[in-house]
């Protein structure tokens, strides 16, 4: 389930495309979780946000206008979409003129960009026949780049755990977005690479590709 009470398009499509303290409490048979999604302000640049919603979530949180209820409407300008094939984001504000909203898909992850501050209390599970379909450069995806949502119990806590569990040699990069500067940190695991990072539970990553792969990620 998914409970609370109490983004624009986000002014960054990251020319590479190369977070609050998170409490989770985790089984094999779901988890809650608290994730404080930053306004503007000392924590975020400009109010944006990744968010990495549950694989099996609440019956009514299907579509990007159901984020919004759920945050408050006036408490979240928008909720966006990485499209892979033209590394863009589509945008949905819940306002007049403000775009289709977009049914949200288990194992893909979310821009929120926010008004006001937000601690979202998510509670779900993870599913076994979730199919991650990490894409490398070609039709579906421009440059190879997948944001992705991890499950919240996933067994991989770091860049480099991600990038074992999917196959080094496939995966060019590992990429988590940096609220207070609206930039990313990026791991490659190769000679020279920036040092690698924690996995933070509530967020969701770009996952840049090498080689097309069907990705179970592993999970306790």
């Amino acid at each position: 389930m998914v409970h609370t009470r109490t983004a624009l398009a986000l002014a960054v499509i990251l020319a590479a495309l190369l977070c609050g303290v998170r409490a989770l409490l985790a089984s094999n048979m779901g988890f809650v979780v608290n994730c404080p999604l930053p306004a503007l302000g000392p924590g975020s640049l400009t109010g944006s946000n990744t968010l990495n919603f549950p694989y099996q979530r609440d019956a009514q949180l299907v579509h990007a206008g159901d984020v919004l209820t759920d945050l408050g409407i006036a408490n979240v300008s928008g909720v966006m979409k990485f499209l892979e094939p033209v590394d863009a984001l589509t945008v949905y504000t819940g306002r007049k003129g403000g775009g289709p909203s977009f049914p949200l898909q288990s194992g893909e992850g979310y821009f929120i960009r926010m008004l006001r501050p937000v601690d979202y209390v998510i509670g779900g599970s993870s599913d076994p026949a979730v199919v991650l379909q990490l894409d490398a450069p070609g039709p579906a995806s421009r440059s190879g780049t997948n944001l992705v949502a991890l499950p919240y119990h996933a067994t991989a806590r770091t860049a480099s755990e991600l990038m074992e569990g999917i196959g080094f040699a496939n995966v060019a990069s590992v990429q988590g977005f940096v609220t207070e500067t609206d930039g990313l940190r990026v791991y490659t695991g190769r000679k020279g690479s920036p040092p690698d990072f924690a996995l933070d539970p509530c967020a969701a990553y770009f996952i840049k590709m090498n080689t097309t792969v069907n990705y179970v990620p592993s999970h306790y």
